[in-house]
């Protein structure tokens, strides 16, 4: 009687027993089969239910299994297939219901029926006889095994690595798909536990910057998932070197995550890497069908036995782990890798001395450091122990480990630790463990000669949050290390405050290098910075992209500031130069280390090249410098022989932001609101609405200077109830009245001052066009641009507004701004108060000002232009060559217009 109780399960543990008795025998490609353990009817399975194995443990083939009710041609049947081949990245499976089994090859992308084998099809139609007929079906296995076999030597079934197999695998993003469930327990958690939440929300505030416009949870369930799968992996990669690592094998169904933990935690004491196998956080809240998959994933491992792979494969699966790790989640600031040899490079001058990331993430600076050391012919255990790398935040040096290791060094010490780059210290000790022995290891930290990091982009608003104490400490290191009474601006990003830590970490004669936003370029906290900054070391070059973002990011610019240490504060020579490169072409595009080498040999030989565009400068001429540095980029040379013909702007007008009252809604009404004509005044809210040189205010403004009380004597009841209507709401923060909120002393808290109306406007944030507006009635401006008004009524505004449209003057605002977010330039109204220059118009001669005015005119009366096509315009050319002659400055027409494209085109190219 047959046995009814014969199911896949029971087949496939004959199948697989059958297969390897008979490829033992054969020495064929097909070496041997495993997968019953990933059968199991109860839990949804990511692999297939058989695996065909190669010589060197390469995955060759899934099979998928059913008794003959399920007929080979079920769309459920395939779907499930075609979903476990892909997860594994295979190129072939085959599907058997034990009286038919057909093999699918992928062509194009797409999965074919490709050979049947359909001899038992009348033989093998139920289940219950799939065990009587059990000879017949053992036959068609050796046919199907000797024809696959053929498949695989002839090449039509493509045979890969399983290093190939894993990179094209869907593994990691099946597991990750389960995210969402694990945010989920994570918010729960949080509800649950005090601590946890409070744990999460400090790692949040930092990482939130890496991660805009995400979710919290989220985030954190994805660093939790691929933090899993990297110890499960790196773990059998570790049996090949250490046998205390084979305890990763006793992972299996029934093991739960707290057992796991206890597990990891056994292989970290006997064989280290605690960086890589120590807890995370949130890292047990995960759903049970996520910790499923990740257990199937490591009975996989325990089957395809990695540590028979061979130490080149090995190396290629590190560096996979990390390329697939840093791709799912690493933040819009991650350091791409050019940029991080480019950094290294130009630091890090003597290959042999001792090298730092204090603000390392997943490691790719301080790989590059490793990389070049040893391509310099040091010994892989000689750079390791030159190389510190740490940072404050626990979840990246996991992967910052796996970065820094390979196969000819497992059993070193990698010198990473977690630590606040602004608490690291000189005589520190610093506790490692020794991986053959497991006992720790203290270093005593004595300093390095180079730094080369990128700093985190935290900007001002967070600093209270994230460091509190950081200014008032930097105030401290100024004092104790100077002698002065010295502090950064309080809009200052943190990376500002950052040198000054790092100063006391650097050895004598040591070099510091930095990616930096470029916003110090062009700001006021970037002037006192510059200042500090100076005291502490040489700035010997500034890079930027010419052509390229070198961020992903679409906001943020990005500088690189090489430096050099100063051994005598405060020290200066005039005579120091510092370079101003362009780096004009896109690093990014760059797929080998090449153009990276041919850019670093240029910079440090201080030669310009085709795509290298050095401008040097002293510090005396950096000190007298007017203009931002982000200038300087330009060739600048042209100025000070016309310095003579320049005047602030700021002594013919009142420069300043528009009109900034707080509350839109009532200083700014919509139609309807029945206000008396005499309370009202043109605004103007934004410089997209002018589209020509002079325009006008569209929109009203509610200027009352009268007091409630004469506002009830003469009547006016429309002013008095639009004030009255908003007496009694709370500002956006819910905290004060409007009136309290509102008040200004010597003012109504209603009350907008008219003398805050502008003759002149232009913008905070220029795109394509420059310009400088005239109003054709004095109007108040939105608080989003800037305002020009006469400081008395001599000024001749028109013939001012026409020099400042200049092609020099459009030179200047261009020059004191600096790049951000798609390509607009930032310009503050303080910085065009304090700075903004304009020719001179007491040097000429009432005719010359009609002509100016006269050409000026044409340009008025068309729409303004992108500047490069103003520049190509001929009306343009006219009035710019009577600007030009009327000075005496023609001859340096070609140069001035060349700085200004130079700047634009940096500026624009970027994105």
């Amino acid at each position: 009687m047959a046995k009814t109780s014969y199911n896949e399960r029971s087949w496939a543990i004959d199948l697989i027993s059958e297969i390897n008795a008979y490829s033992s025998a054969k020495n064929k490609t097909i070496d041997r089969a495993g997968g019953e353990t990933t059968i199991n009817t109860g839990k949804k399975r990511l692999f297939p239910d058989v695996l065909l194995y190669g010589r060197n443990s390469e995955i060759l083939m899934g099979w998928e299994l059913k008794m003959p009710d399920t007929l080979v041609t079920d769309e459920e049947f395939i779907k499930n297939a075609i979903l476990k081949a892909n997860i594994l990245g295979l190129n072939s499976f085959l599907l058997w219901n034990v009286g038919v089994a057909v093999l699918y090859v992928k062509k194009d992308n797409e999965f074919e029926p490709a050979k049947l084998w359909d001899s038992l099809k009348k033989s093998i139609t139920t289940r219950d006889k799939v065990d009587e007929f059990k000879d017949e079906w053992k036959k068609l296995l050796q046919e199907i095994l000797k024809d696959l076999n053929a498949f695989f030597e002839s090449g039509f079934i493509e045979k890969k690595t399983f290093i190939e197999s894993f990179k094209d695998s869907e593994i990691v993003d099946f597991i990750l798909r389960n995210d969402t469930g694990v945010a989920e327990n994570l918010k729960k958690a949080a509800t649950k536990d005090a601590r946890f939440s409070a744990e999460a929300n400090i790692w949040w505030r930092v990482a939130k910057l890496d991660y805009p416009q995400q979710n919290q949870w989220e985030i954190l369930s994805k660093i939790i998932l691929i933090n899993w799968i990297n110890k499960i992996l790196f773990a059998h990669i570790l049996i090949a070197f250490f046998d205390p690592a084979k305890k990763i094998e006793l992972i299996k169904d029934e093991t739960s995550v707290e057992e796991a933990e206890i597990i990891f935690q056994e292989i970290s004491a006997e064989c280290n890497f605690w960086n890589i196998f120590q807890p995370q956080l949130g890292e047990n809240y995960l759903t049970d069908e996520s910790w499923s998959e990740i257990i199937q994933l490591n009975v996989l491992l325990n089957n395809v036995e990695l540590s028979s792979v061979g130490q080149e494969l090995l190396q290629e699966l590190l560096q996979d782990i990390i390329y697939s790790s840093k791709r799912k989640i690493a933040g819009q600031y991650a350091t791409p890798m050019f940029l991080a040899r480019l950094l290294t490079g130009l630091v890090m001058l003597n290959k042999e001395l001792t090298f730092h990331d204090p603000c390392c993430g997943t490691g790719t600076i301080a790989r590059c450091a490793y990389d070049i050391k040893k391509e310099s012919g040091i010994s892989s255990k000689d750079s390791l122990k030159t190389i510190f790398s740490s940072d404050k935040v626990a979840f990246p040096l996991q992967m910052a480990t796996i970065a820094l290791t390979e196969p000819v060094n497992i059993g070193e010490i990698i010198q990473i630790f977690k630590e606040d780059c602004t608490n690291v210290f000189i005589g520190q000790d610093i506790e490692f463990k020794d991986p053959y022995t497991g006992k720790p290891v203290v270093k005593k930290y004595e300093g390095v000669n180079y730094i080369a990091s990128n700093l985190p982009f935290i900007q001002q608003e967070d600093l209270e949050i994230l460091n509190p104490n950081i200014k008032e400490n930097t105030r401290e290191i100024f004092e104790n290390l100077l002698g002065e009474n010295l502090s950064l601006k309080a809009k200052s990003d943190l990376y500002a405050y950052i040198p000054f830590y790092l100063w006391k970490i650097l050895k004598t004669g040591g070099r510091l290098g930095i990616i930096t936003s470029n916003s110090w370029l062009g700001t006021e906290w970037g002037s006192a910075f510059k200042v500090a900054l100076n005291k502490f070391y040489h700035i010997e070059s500034i890079l930027i992209s010419g052509k390229g973002r070198w961020f992903n990011n679409a906001d943020v610019v990005t500088t690189i500031l090489i430096l050099n240490r100063r051994n005598l504060l405060n020290e200066i020579n005039e005579d120091e130069v510092t370079n101003f490169i362009t780096i004009d072409f896109d690093l990014q595009k760059e797929t080998d280390n090449q153009k990276v080498g041919e850019v670093l040999e240029n910079v440090l030989a201080g030669l310009s090249s085709e795509h290298v565009i050095i401008r040097k400068y002293k510090t005396k001429e950096l000190s007298d410098f007017t203009l931002n540095w982000s200038a300087l980029f330009s060739d600048v040379s042209w100025l000070k022989d016309i310095e003579n013909k320049l005047i602030l702007a700021s002594n013919l007008f009142d420069i300043n932001r528009g009109e900034r009252r707080g509350w839109d809604a009532m200083f700014y009404p919509e139609s309807g609101h029945n206000i008396e004509a005499e309370y009202l005044q043109p605004v103007l809210k934004s410089s997209r609405d002018i589209n020509m040189l002079v325009t006008q205010a569209e929109s009203e403004s509610f200027c009352c200077s009268e007091s409630l009380e004469n506002l009830q004597k003469l009547g006016h009841t429309g002013a008095l109830n639009w004030i009255r209507k908003f007496e009694h709401e709370f500002n956006t923060s819910g905290d004060k009245l409007l009136p309290d909120a509102l008040k200004r002393a010597g003012y109504f808290w209603y009350e907008m001052n008219n003398s805050t109306m502008a003759d002149l406007v232009t913008s905070m944030n220029f795109d394509k066009r420059i310009f400088v507006a005239k109003l054709e009635k004095r109007s108040f401006v939105n608080q989003r641009l800037t305002r020009f008004t006469a400081k008395n009524i001599d000024i001749d505004i028109d013939l001012s507004q026409a020099l400042l449209n200049s092609v020099l003057g459009i030179f200047f605002i261009e020059a004191l701004g600096f790049g951000r977010g798609l390509g607009a330039l930032d310009l503050s109204s303080t910085r065009m108060k304090n700075s903004l220059q304009i020719l001179n118009s007491d040097l000429l001669s009432d005719k010359q000002k009609d002509d100016i005015k006269k050409k000026f005119a044409v340009l008025k009366n068309r729409e303004i232009l992108p500047i490069l096509d103003e520049l190509r315009s001929s009306d343009r050319k006219e009035f710019d060559d009577v600007v030009f002659d009327a000075f005496g400055i023609s001859e340096y027409r070609d140069n001035i217009i060349g700085s200004l494209k130079t700047l634009y085109n940096i500026r624009k190219n970027i994105f």
